[in-house]
């Protein structure tokens, strides 16, 4: 039996590696000013909206190999191809300049984001589960997350100003960082697994476990299929700030400020929320977050004003407690040789969920207002959260 004092000592040095490499992940200068750009790069908010569709159903087409690749060949190697992946969409977007190019860019964009999906997560449970410290998952985690936002709200504020001289020079900036990422992926130690997988037909391999997650164990499929719905319609959200913000008169030049507020608060919810976690136990955490998520919107489709971005941060906090939840159930209700596939199926159903209803948002917008779109995703995640709740309670799940 491998012992902490048995175990290949690089391993322990995982977790550092890891918060590193998530904050260089987060140096993303670009992020409050992306609309503009497309926009400065003549793109229709139809072709932005196609982007970003196709964005996400490229990743469910990806999920599937990504997922398997990482139980089947490793979590490091899925993690490098991510940050290779993530540097070349990059310089793509920096270097080019039209729909097309953009497309090229956000393809890149979709394989990092796949090949990361799950690997991430199970590669910390494995490598704490290896060090018999598993129950601090939890923590760890908030802490990546915390690292990484709050890189991500520092390179908000800076963008901006880098903004004023060119938007495109937002995207250079990010590149340094982006490449110092690839040679850190490299020294990752691959933890011990406790099974191994069948390497002969994987894609059998490979269905008999999402069949195992969907469709046989009720509370993997519950949970999975919950997480997916409020993953989907937070992220819905992010496309709508923009417009949103000129909605409420808030001046173009302070957009910086509040998505580097929105990241900062993001930081710290991801370092303490645990602690509120824990006191509301799994249970409560798992039912709070679809009334969180409808209350924001509820709130910025019937209150109007200059500060009604200060509703968005709901949807900052629910963004990282989210995932921790759920990955602490899933983690508990799977073993490490097919975490990051399972992991990856409820980043897979949320995505193909966002990938369906994005476009419909975005019709609503530009055929009524912004405000009834926001209206119609307020009334669409409550009804559709309760009902899934109500399975959660049938199953004994919550």
């Amino acid at each position: 039996m491998t012992t902490p004092d048995t175990q290949n000592p690089s391993i322990k040095n995982n977790i550092k590696k890891i918060y590193f490499i998530e904050a260089l992940a987060g140096m993303f200068f670009s992020v409050p000013i992306f609309v503009l750009f497309w926009q400065e790069n003549w793109l229709s908010l139809t072709q932005i909206m196609l982007l970003q569709s196709y964005f996400a159903i490229f990743i469910v087409a990806l999920e599937i190999p990504t997922w398997y690749y990482a139980d089947l060949h490793g979590r490091k190697k899925s993690i490098i191809i991510s940050a290779i992946t993530l540097f070349f969409a990059m310089i793509t977007y920096s270097l080019w300049h039209n729909f097309f190019h953009f497309l090229i860019a956000e393809t890149l964009f979709a394989f990092s984001v796949s090949f990361s999906s799950g690997a991430l997560s199970a590669l910390v449970y494995d490598t704490l589960q290896d060090l018999w410290q598993e129950k601090s998952y939890k923590k760890i985690w908030w802490n990546i997350m915390f690292y990484q936002t709050l890189a991500l709200s520092f390179a908000n504020v800076i963008g901006w100003f880098i903004a004023k001289y060119d938007l495109r020079y937002t995207l250079y900036a990010s590149l340094p960082f982006f490449i110092i990422m690839i040679p850190i992926t490299f020294f990752l130690c691959e933890p011990q697994r406790h099974k191994t997988i069948i390497k002969e037909w994987y894609l059998k391999e490979l269905f008999n476990i999402l069949k195992f997650a969907l469709l046989e164990n009720k509370k993997l499929r519950w949970i999975i299929i919950y997480s997916a719905i409020i993953y989907a319609f937070n992220q819905s959200a992010l496309w709508f700030y923009q417009p949103y913000f000129k909605t409420t008169w808030l001046d173009i030049a302070y957009f910086g400020i509040v998505f580097a507020s929105f990241q900062l608060f993001s930081a710290f919810s991801s370092k303490y929320a645990h602690k509120l976690e824990e006191k509301l136990w799994e249970k409560y955490s798992m039912i709070m977050l679809v009334f969180l998520l409808s209350t924001s919107y509820f709130l910025m489709s019937n209150f109007i004003f200059l500060f009604s971005f200060s509703f968005c941060f709901l949807q900052q906090f629910i963004r990282w407690f989210r995932s921790t939840v759920v990955n602490e159930y899933i983690n508990k209700l799977t073993t490490s040789s097919v975490r990051a596939t399972i992991l990856s199926a409820e980043s897979f159903i949320g995505r193909l969920i966002y990938a369906i209803i994005l476009p419909i948002f975005w019709w609503i917008a530009d055929i009524y207002t912004v405000i009834q779109a926001l209206t119609v995703i307020w009334i669409t995640s409550l009804i559709s959260g309760i009902i899934i709740l109500v399975f959660l309670r049938k199953d004994k799940v919550i």
